[in-house]
């Protein structure tokens, strides 16, 4: 958790789209998943002021996008830390049954008579099936007590819907473990915070091609295309938000890509999402039909997505290089 205090202006946004396929009782092979993130912005953490109920009315109020998951905020609760199960997981679990959503959240937990910084993650039975020890916890949070987790690397964990991950507020710094939680097989990777980190979040979704979704005590919470875009954020109008996400999106070059566009957005019309970044030179391209996947159209069509590009594009240098009998810098 961060002590530094800001001031940000929020726009508050929520996008529609069609209800999830994604559902336990309804798996696809191309999971479309409703994902809602809140934020507990203005809300006073001052002594005497319990945040629990308050972020649980928030919480209760997203239920009407019909989430497949719902992200609550780094130690959500400023409750003394607790053993787990115990009173704010139990609160969770019924909420996760009552929703059929599964629900990711922040608290401090106490094991054995240490204290960390977690992020719980239950089923859509409000079943516990993860936790995590925040590694990367700040000089304040150790001086306040806080242990941090075992440094084993960021672990991924699988829902009904695809493979998530997790890490924490001040691990944003360390981009080596978004990096190992991409290689995991991570869709979606989960960051409850005290504070928005919107640039850093934006270029690590970017960089990754990996969706990220932020959830903070104070700022937006924002859901992060893999592009690096917020494609969604709370403000002052709406404390929380949800959009859906089709987890097969896959971004691509225009370079032996654009041509071949056309034919795709004509064979299957509005079962495809496709936008063109034209100041980059790329694409992304989504299935939109739960029984088609993306990577049924990168076969079809010969598409070339954008990282097998550049490790081709890398190939054919050295080979120049070495026919010229250069060395590579690499």
């Amino acid at each position: 958790m961060k002590r530094a205090s800001m001031v940000f202006l929020l726009v508050g946004v929520s996008l529609g789209a069609p209800f999830s396929t994604s559902r336990a009782e309804d798996r696809s092979p191309n999971p479309i998943v409703r994902v809602v993130t809140v934020s507990q912005d203005e809300l006073s953490y001052d002594a005497g002021h319990d945040v629990l109920e308050a972020t649980l009315a928030r919480l209760n109020a997203s239920s009407v996008f019909h989430p497949d998951i719902a992200c609550l905020p780094e130690m959500f609760s400023n409750r003394a830390p607790e053993s787990v199960p115990g009173p704010i997981t139990e609160r969770l679990s019924d909420w996760a049954r009552a929703n059929s959503s599964y629900v990711l959240f922040g608290m401090r937990t106490k094991k054995n008579g240490t204290i960390y910084n977690t992020a719980i993650l239950m089923d859509r039975q409000g079943k516990i099936i993860g936790q995590y020890d925040k590694i990367h916890p700040t000089d304040y949070e150790i001086k306040d007590g806080t242990t941090p987790g075992v440094d084993a690397g960021p672990p991924v964990f699988k829902t009904d819907f695809g493979t998530i991950g997790i890490l924490i507020c001040f691990d944003v710094n360390w981009r080596d473990d978004w990096q190992k939680l991409k290689q995991e097989g991570a869709q979606i990777i989960f960051w409850p915070s005290n504070y928005p980190a919107a640039r850093q979040l934006s270029a690590l979704a970017l960089t990754n091609e990996v969706y990220i979704v932020s959830s903070t005590n104070r700022g937006p919470s924002s859901i992060y295309d893999i592009t690096g875009v917020a494609l969604a954020s709370t403000g002052e109008h709406q404390e929380w938000v949800g959009t859906s996400l089709p987890l097969g999106k896959r971004l691509f070059e225009t370079d032996r890509n654009a041509e071949i566009v056309p034919a795709i957005e004509r064979d299957y019309g509005s079962k495809v999402e496709v936008v063109w970044y034209h100041d980059s030179d790329w694409i992304t391209i989504a299935s939109l039909d739960p029984q088609l996947t993306t990577d049924d159209l990168i076969a079809k069509y010969g598409l070339i997505p954008l990282r097998k590009y550049i490790a081709q594009s890398a190939r054919i240098d050295d080979e120049a290089r070495s026919r010229a009998g250069t060395q590579s810098h690499r």
